[in-house]
Parts: C-alpha cells; structure tokens; sequence
C-alpha cells in the first residue's frame, strides 16, 4: 500500500461533527486541511474526489470522511507523509483548473509499529452533507499561513493563536510588552506544525519572557473541562503578579478564548452569556461553551457538601432499551422519594426516554416495566445495604487542583448541562472555588526560567 511496507492499515473514517467545505480543497495546505476540525473530507471510499460539484464519482460509492486528530500524529509520521512520492494521490476530477495536489494520508498503523487510537467509521447520504454545508455558513476555520494571530482584551490580557518564529517572540515582547505566555498547546502539535519548542522557549528567555507549557488537548471538551479551573487559576497568579499575559493555543479559536471566557465568568463576577459576547466580539474564535458551563457547575461542587441544593444544572434522557410494546416507567430518589413514577415515551423500536431536569449530585432510580421493577443493565449500578440492585447516575464531577482525566463510564444516559444565571449563592461558592484553586497552585516560580 505504500512503497515496501508490510503489513495491516487503517484509515480512521468517521461522520463529521459539523461540516467541512469541500470546495476549500482548492485552498488550504495539506496541514491546514487534515487540522481544521480534524476532519479531511471524501465523496467517497474509493479515492475519487469531485471537488467542484459535490457529487459522488460513477463508479459509485457512499460518501464518508477520513478524520484524525493531532494527538495521534507523529512528527516522524508527518514526514513520511511530506516526503511521499505522490503516487497515493487521489485522482482528482477533470476540470479545466486542477487543484492542487494534496496527501489523503492521515495516520498509518502497521503490525510492526502499532498505536493507540479510537477508530471510527460512517457513511450517508451526500445531500445530507451539502444540507450541513448550508447550515455551517460563518465557521471559523483555521489558516496557519498567516502567521500568529492575535487580539487585545485588557491591558493585561492579550489571546491569540500559536507562536511560530521567534520574530513573534519578538513581536510579543517589544511591541505588546508581554511578559508571560499560557500556551495551552501541545509537544506534538508543535512539532506537526514544524515548530521548534526550544527555539521559541530560548527565545521567551532572551527577552524576559515568563512561558508556562499546560496542554489541553484539542476538540476535546471533556479534556478542556477538567483542566479549564487550573488554567483560569495559573492566568490569575500571572495578572496578580502583574504580567502581561498572552493567552494562546494553535488555532487560538477556541483553548485560549475558553480560558479568558471562563476567568471573566469565574473572577469578574461577569455572567457566562455576557463574558462569551465580549470575546467573541474582541477576537475571532468560538469557545467551548458547554466545557466552560461543565467546568463552572464542577468548581461549584467543590464548597458543597451533598446534592446541589438549588435551580437544576443537568438536563439527563433516561434512556431504556426494551420491547416494543412495553409499558415503561422511571422511578428514583428524585421522583417524589420513589413515590411519584415518570412515564417513559417510546422513540421508536425499543427505545423508550424519560426527560428530567436535575440540580448535580449523585441519584439512584430503576424502571418499572408492565409493572415489575427492572434496572437496565445499560448503565452503571450498584447494590444497596438491603442487597437491591439500583442504577446509580453522578451529575456533575468536583474540580481539583491536579485533575485526573480518567475515561467516563458507559452510560445509555444522555446527560446535557445547562447553562443558566447563578443564584447569589452559586456566584459566591464558585468564586470561593475558583480562588480556592488559583491559590493552591503550588509551587509555581512565577519569573523566567
């Protein structure tokens, strides 16, 4: 499959979270394409590519999307690809303008050089495709071509995307007098990008430059919810020491401005809906707004001591998988103290969903079904003192200073967080939360090194 080497592959082949542009094929490099939403998109599975009329090629075939995320990429691995010799080049349609040429290689596994990644794969109708098109008119897409990018927010604060030379290092420190950097962008993102690290952290040193590397990882959220309360905590030592701070990530569009959203909800005392539009209408970018709102509801739970005792911070679908026909209920602590059964509405199928409204805490409930009381083996349990088996569902997790990132469990369950105004006492545990953090960073030599 390619030149000598031996062995299985996989190509990773997912439906796209939100749509990519095809027509902008014609446009961007080989990197900016495979990192923009990490998704490379195909009109179908056998390597035939109309770009211009979004169609599917004769010879047949569904459409489908090739994707990856940098994190599985390797330095070596993108050399390869830089270095091929172009005979995997997909062959493109017949116009009278070709675009250029670009590598469909995104990630190779092989028997002798294995690696972990989550493999995915899917297909559907291409006007189903062109309908997201229309819908993601507006998105922000990233240009690496046009050097680092950058906005004022405060006198104090300055987001933007990576630092590539160090005549942005330069840039920085003479004409925006930063004296601190948060770059929340990764070693290996660096290097995919061609970036020397060491060369811009000497660089950062030579011109009194505080840098502090915390990687989150890109597109995703749960990573960025974690992490955003030592994040927000280490930008408001830095503003408390007086620096000058340059937020950034690698695209800048979303890592860096989540960051600066957050520190304004959290330490300003400034609503989430408020913080986000002031961004957004300083600097091009679309923060993770749901990671933030996670992120908030977590750092809240930090000061409380049992169930949120408040206005509801979780919208859960109770989802059972049974019989068609079934006559099915929910029940749990929050039904009245098992008292005041929910009817499930039936979805199609065996599907059945119960929706409910929750403050964050930890909750038990089963399912009645024709009148027997059932757990659903589709979603986390546990056994009582009296020996009961009941289904067990943790609203919300509690914020740490050295947060462990750990996969979630299995759960049938769809859990949304809501985002709503805080009470006056949300806003006082959250600050109290968010400074608890900020203050426990420790050590953290604040001067260049």
């Amino acid at each position: 499959m390619l030149k000598e080497k031996m062995g299985s592959y996989s190509l990773v082949l997912e439906r796209p979270f939100s749509a990519f542009p095809i027509h902008r094929l014609q446009q961007f490099t080989d990197l900016d394409l495979l990192y923009n939403q990490g998704h490379v998109p195909v009109a179908t599975w056998n390597k035939n590519v109309l770009v211009s009329k979004l169609q599917t090629s004769e010879s047949g075939g569904n459409s489908g999307f090739v994707t990856f995320s940098s994190k599985f990429l390797s330095s070596q691995g993108w050399k390869f690809q830089s270095n091929s010799n172009g005979q995997n080049q997909p062959q493109m349609a017949q116009k009278k303008v070709l675009p250029p040429s670009f590598n469909p290689l995104v990630c190779i596994f092989t028997e002798e050089e294995s690696g972990d990644g989550e493999w995915a794969y899917g297909s559907f109708p291409l006007e189903e495709y062109i309908k997201a098109l229309e819908r993601s008119e507006g998105e922000l897409y990233y240009d690496h071509s046009l050097g680092m990018r950058y906005s004022k927010i405060t006198e104090q604060i300055y987001v933007g995307s990576c630092i590539q030379t160090e005549t942005d290092v330069n840039t920085l420190s003479n004409a925006l007098g930063i004296t601190a950097i948060l770059n929340f962008q990764s070693v290996i993102e660096a290097e995919n990008w061609g970036i020397n690290a060491k060369e811009i952290n000497d660089s950062c040193q030579r011109h009194d430059i505080l840098m502090i590397n915390y990687p989150i990882r890109e597109s995703d959220s749960f990573d960025m919810r974690k992490k955003l309360p030592f994040s927000v905590g280490l930008m408001l030592r830095l503003l408390k020491k007086n620096h000058r701070v340059y937020i950034t990530c690698t695209t800048g569009l979303n890592r860096s401005s989540a960051c600066v959203v957050a520190y304004l909800h959290w330490m300003t005392d400034t609503s989430l809906h408020a913080a986000y539009n002031f961004i957004t209408s300083l600097h091009s970018c679309k923060p993770d707004r749901a990671a933030i709102a996670w992120a908030t509801w977590d750092l809240i739970a930090m000061v409380e001591r049992s169930r949120h005792d408040g206005p509801a911070t979780h919208a859960v679908t109770f989802v059972w998988n049974g019989h068609e026909g079934e006559d099915v209920n929910l029940v749990g602590d929050f039904t009245g103290n098992w008292k005041e059964p929910i009817k499930a509405a039936h979805k199609g199928g065996s599907r059945y969903e119960a929706e409910v409204r929750l403050p964050q805490g930890k909750y038990y409930y089963k399912y009645i079904i024709n009148g027997q009381w059932r757990h659903s083996t589709a979603s986390p349990s546990e056994r009582d003192d009296r020996g009961n088996v009941n289904n067990v569902i943790q609203l919300g997790d509690t914020s740490s200073v050295r947060p462990m990132v750990q996969q979630q469990k299995k759960d049938a369950n769809i859990v949304k967080v809501i985002e709503r105004s805080l009470t006056e006492s949300e806003r006082f545990m959250l600050a109290k939360a968010a400074r608890c953090i900020a203050f426990s960073i420790c050590p953290i030599r604040l001067a260049p090194k």
